[in-house]
């Protein structure tokens, strides 16, 4: 189901900026949600909204708030996962601009419980168009991300010769050069999508972000943080602190998500080409999650079982979603 809802009032379209927002939801908090929205209304061009198979309450809701700020929104029937609604509403976004006759549009990729700060998407703007000035191949630029529940900044990515570091944003750093951006927040130009292609559906949710990171970089783009602007958002279902050398906060997912990280990564260690730092790095990182999460938190049985499985179907190329009996 795709409803339009047309923009009205005072202000058009062409004296806003030509990003295009694009949102997921699978049974959102609706408050959340609602406050998301009021922040974009003065960031962007259009919100378009891509339901991902919420229950049938929640849907109706989202078509309320949709049409009260006036946004497109597209009903799916099931849940096809995060990247096959991003695919979605990236053709809605595309749609739009071709409708309005834009040129050099962006798309503003969201999660639904990320909230942007005032001026965000014109700092993301106003940084990619300096960099691509200052003749840089930009991919896609993205905020400094700030965890609801902790009020942690998170870090930005950034590949060495054998590791991966992360690294915050100094005082007088605008734009840090990095090698990965999670999916929500992150703002690219439409002919970089159109060169580089949308999201892995058959990954369905979990390294999607990677994947397109990686495939970028392997195309010679560029990705940058944006010391300026901020995002609010959550990682995981839950946040634990725990001690590995020093206080570390861990994200805590789901037994389905183990499944689909195990799998995920080893579906891109064999399809991407990435820097060895890249492979170390996520050899280690799924040993140490398999060993982290799968002894040491519960349900512990049901993660190994999923995390098993993963792999399985990770060595046998197996993608898509995972049929749970």
């Amino acid at each position: 189901m795709k409803l339009v809802f047309s923009v009205s009032g005072d202000i058009s379209d062409m004296e806003r900026p030509h990003v295009v927002a694009v949102i997921v939801t699978f049974n959102p908090d609706m408050p959340t949600l609602q406050t998301m929205l009021e922040s974009l209304q003065a960031q962007v061009a259009r919100t378009v909204i891509v339901d991902n198979g919420s229950a049938a309450h929640i849907t109706a809701q989202i078509e309320q708030l949709a049409r009260r700020h006036e946004c497109v929104l597209e009903a799916l029937e099931a849940n096809l996962g995060i990247a096959a609604a991003q695919n979605r509403g990236l053709a809605a976004a595309t749609q739009i601009e071709i409708d309005r006759v834009a040129h050099g549009h962006y798309v503003l990729f969201l999660d639904h419980d990320s909230i942007p700060a005032s001026g965000m998407v014109e700092k993301l703007v106003a940084a990619d168009v300096k960099l691509r000035q200052e003749n840089v191949h930009v991919g896609a630029v993205g905020p400094v991300v700030v965890d609801r529940r902790t009020g942690t900044h998170g870090r930005f990515v950034r590949a060495g010769r054998l590791w991966l570091s992360r690294v915050q944003c100094a005082d007088s750093c605008s734009e840090l050069a990095v090698d990965f951006l999670i999916s929500s927040g992150t703002l690219v130009r439409g002919d970089v999508l159109q060169e580089i292609g949308g999201m892995n559906e058959g990954l369905f949710i979990d390294h999607v972000d990677t994947d397109w990171c990686l495939r970028a970089m392997a195309a010679k783009y560029r990705l940058f943080g944006v010391c300026g602007a901020q995002l609010t958002h959550s990682l995981g279902d839950e946040v634990v602190r725990v001690w590995l050398g020093r206080w570390r906060e861990v994200f805590v997912h789901s037994p389905i998500r183990d499944y689909y990280m195990c799998r995920n990564t080893l579906l891109i260690l064999k399809n991407i080409r990435m820097p060895l730092a890249w492979r170390l790095f996520l050899v280690m990182r799924l040993i140490g999650s398999i060993a982290f999460f799968g002894l040491g938190m519960a349900p512990r049985w049901t993660r190994l079982r999923r995390m098993f499985q993963g792999l399985i179907d990770g060595v046998h190329g197996r993608s898509g979603v995972l049929n749970v009996s």
